[in-house]
């Protein structure tokens, strides 16, 4: 019945008649190529909504540093996965969110020295506080990535920590999210900022720590060029991706990262944030 009422509200947004726009998507694409074996949720998801996409598209596979240069010029591209900030949107424009993410948190490997410290500072819900971790006297060295949002309340304390020799900063972006595992599994740093799903995609144990100031899930949006052109790709973006909500397929894949105690919230919630116009 509530998806019901929420499909019927879209009826009554505007609706565009958008004349056709061809689509250049650009990053580290090799995840939604044909011959991709076993593509991840996260390219399931990317390509469905391209399904229903009503115009020609083109995959440009080139760096994700590449890909934000690319799309600041071009007048028709867009970048997938990508988290919305007041700081993007200023180069971008953004679709409505055709994709949720568990929340970040804290990962160190299985026989980590800094155990008892972290299991110290957990709160009475499990969470360490990422602002407490770094007034420790002596705090671990986190790893985090370069131009890599996570999440306002997780940024902020990064922000205001900016130059803490505890934070560890990569000098060039990585060219796949999660590419600083390699460093944590080398010992170059005690812990990292990363989404459990991603981490576990290195197929070694590892321990995850709840963030305090993790948000309980991320938005994930496409990023396009910020013309006209852009605005009209955005506009058909947003209705596939509408298209692609009512699909309990579509549903159950967003989902996957999720606690199955907190799919029905984070549904409800994504419902809402597609009923902005």
């Amino acid at each position: 019945m509530q998806w019901l009422r929420v499909c019927c509200l879209w009826l009554l947004l505007p609706w565009q008649d958008i004349t056709a726009e061809p689509l250049q998507l650009v990053d580290t694409l090799a995840s939604l190529q044909p011959q991709a074996a076993a593509p991840s949720v996260e390219a399931q998801l990317v390509l469905r909504v391209l399904r229903q996409y009503p115009s020609p598209y083109t995959l440009v596979d080139i760096s994700r540093n590449r890909a934000r240069e690319w799309t600041k010029t071009a007048g028709n591209a867009c970048i997938p996965w990508l988290r919305k900030t007041a700081a993007r949107e200023r180069d971008y424009l953004f679709t409505l969110p055709y994709m949720l993410e568990s929340a970040i948190t804290l990962v160190s490997l299985p026989q980590s020295r800094w155990h008892t410290q972290l299991e110290q500072l957990q709160d009475a819900n499990g969470n360490i506080s990422l602002a407490q971790l770094l007034q420790l006297k002596r705090p671990p060295l986190i790893g985090i990535e370069l131009n890599r949002s996570y999440g306002d309340r997780l940024d902020a304390v990064l922000q205001q920590n900016q130059g803490h020799p505890a934070i560890y900063t990569r000098s060039t972006a990585g060219e796949f999210v999660g590419s600083m595992l390699p460093m944590l599994h080398k010992g170059f740093v005690d812990l990292m900022l990363e989404y459990p799903k991603i981490a576990a995609r290195s197929g070694s144990a590892l321990r995850y720590w709840p963030l305090a100031e993790a948000e309980p899930y991320n938005p994930v949006h496409f990023a396009c060029s910020r013309t006209p052109q852009g605005e009209k790709i955005v506009a058909l973006l947003n209705q596939s991706i509408r298209h692609q909500a009512t699909s309990k397929d579509y549903q159950q894949l967003l989902l996957q990262s999720f606690a199955e105690t907190e799919r029905g919230r984070v549904l409800r919630d994504w419902q809402h944030m597609l009923l902005t116009p």
